[in-house]
């Protein structure tokens, strides 16, 4: 019984740190978007402004996020973004 409580508290702490991040990913728009590599393309005027991003920090050590947004997933890989996600997550 104790394992499977165990395993749970893993599972709502891992979907929390999901949900922190995305939130410091919409926080944090410059960095994010320095490291998906398009900082010098402006955003067209007929586009949102708000789009939604989850963000999933796969290895704080090296640098891997995951970043889902609608039907796409772009693995990015930025320590100080990394970090910033993991930090904010605490």
């Amino acid at each position: 019984m104790r394992s499977v409580l165990v395993a749970q508290r893993e599972a709502l702490r891992n979907t929390s740190v999901a949900v922190a991040a995305a939130g410091v990913a919409a926080t944090v728009p410059l960095s994010a978007a320095q490291a998906l590599g398009d900082t010098h393309q402006p955003i067209p005027d007929d586009e949102p402004g708000d789009v939604p991003v989850v963000a999933h920090v796969r290895n704080v050590r090296k640098g891997e996020v995951v970043l889902f947004t609608g039907e796409r997933e772009v693995v990015v890989t930025d320590k100080r973004l990394a970090s910033l996600l993991y930090h904010a997550s605490r």
